[in-house]
């Protein structure tokens, strides 16, 4: 839950009370589910226990809503949010990648099989970079997200090339039965 954590610390470090509509809208905004690996529902779950650690804490609903929790940042949890960030700046820790479990055992498929899962798998690639370079600009055109947030999804998407890159390679090392 370290992830969740930190985005919620995050946004709410600025010390402006949220609901946790907007948290969530936030985050939508940033695709955090798309590289932070995480469920949208799982925001409520995380403020409520936050609030009950005393990271958070709540506030009454400025406009009268008895059915908006409002959370505000409190210091402790400033100071937990500022651990976990300079903690995740310097730490090192590999995603897991069902992908590469797969790979593992690459020997086992009968190499056109291979093959269709490979081209597959490249051609998903090409659609989700080209979908991405043509809806990601209309989706944030007005919106105003800081630049590093466009740096994130700049660093998505190279992730998401570096990866077809790497099976376009694989799929000309099993054609040539160099691989497995």
């Amino acid at each position: 839950m370290s992830t969740i954590r930190t985005l919620i610390l995050g946004i709410l470090n600025d010390q402006k009370p949220r609901h946790g509509y907007e948290v969530k809208q936030i985050l939508e905004s940033w695709n955090a589910d798309k590289w932070a690996n995480i469920g949208y529902g799982s925001i409520y779950f995380a403020l409520k226990k936050m609030a009950e650690e005393g990271l958070l804490k709540i506030l009454e609903d400025q406009e009268g809503k008895q059915d908006k929790t409002v959370y505000q940042i409190t210091q402790a949890g400033s100071n937990d949010f500022m651990v976990m960030l300079r903690k995740q700046w310097l730490e090192l820790k590999p995603s897991v990648d069902p992908f590469q479990v797969a790979l593992t055992f690459m020997q086992y498929l009968p190499k056109n099989e291979l093959l269709v899962a490979l081209e597959h798998r490249a051609d998903t690639w090409r659609h989700v970079i080209k979908t991405a370079n043509r809806v990601l600009p209309v989706a944030l055109k007005g919106m105003t997200l800081p630049k590093h947030i466009d740096e994130n999804h700049r660093l998505v998407l190279a992730h998401y090339q570096t990866e077809l890159d790497w099976i376009e390679c694989a799929i000309e090392k099993v054609k040539k039965d160099e691989l497995p």
